[in-house]
């Protein structure tokens, strides 16, 4: 009877050894954890009182319709342009050309300059407006006897698709 009773002491204290170990590191966090809450309690407290002395925001601006229309107008006719010259680059440096038999064939992707524009409004304060802009792909290919034949054109339109892309306006002008 008394090795029992010995045991059962000998895994109390073991029980009580453990609990006070566990509750040791849990002290010791809960401690940091309260200082750390005081200091951004302090700091919180600090920034409230610089605000206050800080002038208040301006309001936001009116955005007018029209102007952002127009001004989504003159995006459009820029991005068209890029895409004119991005056109010429792949005549001249991304030309796919392939033999099919005895013939050539030469191929590059152009774009049509027809586009057509909206602009809508959203409810967003940080962009307030979207623009969405379609304008066509359009393959042109040559084929030829042989490959400088089929390279030197004149090239002919094989496929059209349409491309629409979004736009957003965000800080007072149009992002891509």
């Amino acid at each position: 009877m008394k090795t029992v009773n010995a045991s059962w002491k000998q895994l109390f204290s073991l029980f009580c050894i453990t609990l006070l170990l566990c509750a040791v590191p849990t002290l010791g966090l809960a401690r940091s954890q309260s200082k750390t809450s005081t200091k951004r309690t302090t700091k919180a407290k600090m920034t409230r009182a610089k605000a206050s002395t800080k002038k208040a925001p301006p309001a936001p601006a009116v955005i007018d319709e029209a102007a952002v229309q127009s001004s989504f107008e003159t995006f459009t006719l820029d991005w068209m342009k890029k895409l004119t010259e991005a056109e010429e680059y792949h005549r001249r440096e991304l030309l796919k050309v392939s033999q099919s038999g005895d013939i050539f064939s030469a191929e590059y992707v152009g774009y049509l300059p027809q586009r057509f524009v909206a602009v809508k409004k959203t409810t967003s304060t940080e962009t307030p407006f979207i623009g969405t802009l379609t304008y066509y792909e359009r393959t042109l290919r040559c084929t030829g006897k042989t490959k400088d034949a089929a390279t030197q054109g004149p090239f002919e339109q094989v496929e059209t698709t349409p491309v629409m892309e979004i736009f957003r306006f965000t800080n007072g002008k149009w992002v891509y």
